[in-house]
């Protein structure tokens, strides 16, 4: 029976044609991130969409529509949940664990522009739960040539990642290899711009990068170009290059949401912003309606104006309202508001709505109760979807970190990234910390775990070194029997019942009550009037 490997036939992409055709994947998810950034933009961009997010109502004016569209203001609910979610993660400090001298100075500089990974896997994340995919490629200047590894290494070039969004690639592909999914090609845009003169001349690049899955470690690297104002069509083939000791194509992708297909996902936050869409439209209404009844409108009765004195008629402090006719009268007409109240009662419903969408806990308002259990099970589903969320981030960060070693030859197959996954309140830690001490207290615990446990919940400072800390405590427990202190190792607090006499528990120091060892006189404490004992200072 043939094998995978033997099954896969490869056809390198052509030089001419052209490479900017989207995938379905990414036709599907472009729509969605054009609506969902959209959205996250706010206002401003908002109203940039005019009759799509807010449309014009049948034999409405278009001067009407723009006022209207110009007092409408939106309540930014999903900018809020990405932040404080993609947030959560990043509370403290990124941690890289087994790792090198190399990678601690990669870390400094991930992309060669000075982002700390820290920040750039932030915005990784952030870019992830909006769109529902983000995307790393680990990429390497180019040495194709350079004569030797020498030369390599004295022109300082090194791997680097690159963050790309998922209006920024074209199409990619995942093929089964060796027993493994991996990527085997990608089209990537990207754009330069050439100064003529004063004038500035775009032309957009698209990068085709790919891998043979039938050899070992061999591809190609393709760059083409075009005219920024040609319409989207017209591209160059400019240059290829062989991309060597890569099996796969050195491409990271964050998922958060519902996967359908490969690069193809359901954002988290995606119903949200069709909500947010819903309140848009809603909040515009309810604004003409109070704009409309707020102010009462005069009529009157039994009155007739003269149409030349019409054009004349004004009303203010300072003028004189008549009516000619006996039983004419003026008087002011205001709506009941009814649909003002029932526009507003929308508006608290859509706002209610939004913040279960947006992964917020719900809590008590003036408007509603809501008790302790059902905040404590709101809580548990808000952490349980981010925390999922930064295993995974961690994940993808460790592969692209082993695609930087596989351009230079390091194994780091065994670093770890760790993020923030306690989402608990502070008050809550410490509870538990509590806890934990009087659990080491009673023996049941060692020093080592509970420092482990009170570091996983972020209650020690970025540079706390559990080895150093340790080994700190270690060299104390040594002085401290070498100096013949009866006290347990660690527990300063506890007597050692094996070195006291008699299988008693040996007195806790500064005991006045107790005799001192063999003839010697223990000096009496200099308490005020001879006493022996502190009087009562409070």
């Amino acid at each position: 029976m043939a094998t995978a490997t033997q099954q896969i036939k490869y056809t390198p992409s052509p030089k001419d044609g052209n490479p900017g055709l989207l995938s379905s994947a990414a036709t599907t998810m472009q729509q969605r991130t054009r609506m969902l950034r959209a959205v996250y933009g706010g206002t401003e961009t908002m109203r940039a969409q005019g009759a799509t997010f807010l449309p014009q109502y049948e034999k409405e004016s278009d001067s009407r529509y723009a006022a209207r569209l110009a007092s409408t203001f939106a309540l930014n609910k999903l900018r809020e949940a990405v932040d404080a979610a993609s947030a959560k993660p990043f509370r403290t400090l990124l941690k890289v664990i087994h790792s090198d001298p190399n990678l601690d100075l990669w870390v400094q500089d991930i992309d060669l522009i000075g982002t700390h990974l820290h920040v750039f896997a932030h915005q990784f994340f952030n870019n992830a739960m909006l769109d529902g995919m983000c995307h790393i490629l680990v990429d390497h200047p180019d040495t194709y040539n350079m004569k030797s590894l020498a030369d390599q290494k004295a022109s300082g070039a090194r791997p680097f990642m690159k963050m790309y969004k998922v209006d920024d690639v074209a199409a990619a592909y995942d093929a089964y290899v060796g027993g493994d999914t991996k990527t085997v090609h990608v089209r990537i845009r990207g754009q330069r711009a050439d100064r003529d003169g004063f004038k500035e001349v775009l032309y957009n690049q698209m990068r085709v990068i790919e891998i043979d899955p039938t050899s070992n470690g061999k591809g190609i690297v393709q760059l083409w170009e075009q005219l920024a104002t040609s319409g989207g069509s017209n591209w160059t083939f400019v240059e290829e290059t062989p991309l060597t000791n890569m099996t796969e194509v050195p491409f990271v992708t964050l998922y958060a949401g519902e996967k359908e297909a490969d690069y193809q996902v359901r954002p988290i936050f995606i119903d949200l912003a069709y909500k947010q869409i819903e309140h848009w439209i809603s909040s515009s209404d309810q604004r003409s309606i109070l704009s409309a009844a707020r102010f009462p409108m005069l009529a009157c009765s039994g009155v007739q104006i003269d149409p030349e004195d019409e054009a004349q008629f004004a009303i203010g402090p300072y003028k004189v309202l008549y009516a000619p006719e006996a039983n004419g009268r003026w008087y002011y007409v205001e709506p009941r508001g009814t649909a003002i109240d029932s526009g507003m009662k929308d508006l608290e419903k859509l706002e209610m709505q939004m913040d279960m969408m947006a992964l917020n806990p719900v809590t008590g308002t003036h408007r509603q109760y809501v008790p302790q259990n059902e905040r404590d099970i709101q809580e548990t589903r808000v952490h349980s979807v981010v925390h999922d969320m930064a295993i995974n981030c961690q994940d993808a960060l460790e592969r692209a970190i082993r695609m930087m070693g596989n351009w230079t030859g390091a194994d780091y197959s065994n670093v770890n990234v760790v993020l923030n996954t306690e989402f608990s309140n502070t008050a809550d830690r410490l509870a538990e910390v509590a806890q934990l001490v009087t659990l080491w207290s009673q023996r049941g615990l060692s020093r080592e775990v509970l420092l482990q446990e009170i570091r996983d919940r972020n209650l020690l400072g970025d540079e706390f070194d559990l080895k150093a800390e340790l080994a700190l405590w270690q060299a104390v427990d040594e002085n401290m029997q070498a100096a013949g202190e009866n006290m347990l190792p660690g527990r300063w607090t506890q007597a050692d019942p094996a070195k006291a006499g008699n299988g008693t528990a040996a007195p806790a120091r500064g005991n006045a009550s107790t005799p001192p060892a063999g003839n010697q006189t223990q000096p009496k404490p200099n308490f005020p009037n001879g006493s022996t004992r502190p009087t009562p200072q409070f």
